[in-house]
């Protein structure tokens, strides 16, 4: 998306909160970087306008909205809700949503490849262990 951007994340090694912590960071210090080496004065007066925290210089992420994800139905809600954005009235990026590059939309949707690096969600899920059953059932 132009200003903002969906993901699901299963973190490895480190909790959520950390995995979303270093992201931003990296990001942040990345967009930075490159804005300064193009000298784009004018986004580095954006960011600073909106900055959230004055011992900060910048701004670059709003607060980040995280939902654990606590069901299968939930999960496909918000591949969903992720898959339609790009095409959503607001954006209207693309007609199908498939041909937005920076969706997985086009792995589930034609079985192509997409731009960015994904985990196919059917794998994850058949690699978790089967649910326990209660004691005495």
């Amino acid at each position: 998306m132009p200003s903002h951007l969906h993901a699901i994340l299963k973190p490895e090694k480190e909790t959520i909160g950390q995995t979303l912590q270093q992201f931003g960071s990296f990001t942040a210090h990345e967009i930075l970087k490159r804005l300064r080496a193009e000298n784009r004065k004018d986004w580095l007066d954006i960011f600073n306008q909106h900055k959230r925290d004055p011992r900060h210089e910048h701004s670059i992420w709003q607060d980040i909205q995280a939902k654990n994800i606590y069901s299968m139905d939930f999960l496909w809600q918000k591949m969903e809700y992720i898959h339609q954005n790009p095409i959503a009235k607001d954006w209207q990026l693309t007609k199908n949503r498939a041909d937005y590059i920076y969706s997985s939309a086009c792995y589930y949707d034609c079985a192509r490849k997409p731009i960015v690096e994904i985990t196919d969600i059917n794998e994850w899920l058949t690699s978790l262990p089967p649910p326990r059953m209660a004691e005495g059932a």
